[in-house]
């Protein structure tokens, strides 16, 4: 998935009210496409943490064949058109990391806050 959710549509803004993110537990006027009142960037991390879950993809077409992860079923990009068929990801055998190369563990809602 491009991790980055688009939530453009005014549907995902309350513009009434903060409320609780079930999340994180701040105030967010932001919500799902189901109304569960969540920060995008707190979409993206559970997203990110959770590969087992169903996912949604785009429909491959004849100019774009190859389908993109929009998210979750639970979170999900607002993506021009999404697959509606749950599918499963299958855990996948990657290389191990290459000789010099370090992992750095991000807190969630910290991403691109590096010192350089």
């Amino acid at each position: 998935m491009g991790h980055l959710l688009d939530w453009g549509d005014a549907r995902h803004f309350d513009h009434t009210q903060g409320r609780p993110c079930c999340l994180c537990g701040r105030s967010t006027p932001m919500q799902s496409h189901a109304g569960e009142v969540v920060h995008k960037v707190c979409a993206e991390d559970w997203n990110a943490a959770r590969t087992d879950e169903p996912r949604r993809y785009t429909v491959a077409t004849k100019a774009k064949p190859q389908q993109h992860d929009v998210g979750t079923w639970r979170f999900h990009n607002d993506g021009p058109t999404t697959d509606q068929r749950v599918t499963i990801l299958a855990p996948v055998a990657t290389d191990p990391p290459r000789r010099g190369v370090v992992d750095i563990d991000v807190e969630p809602g910290q991403r691109g806050l590096f010192a350089a």
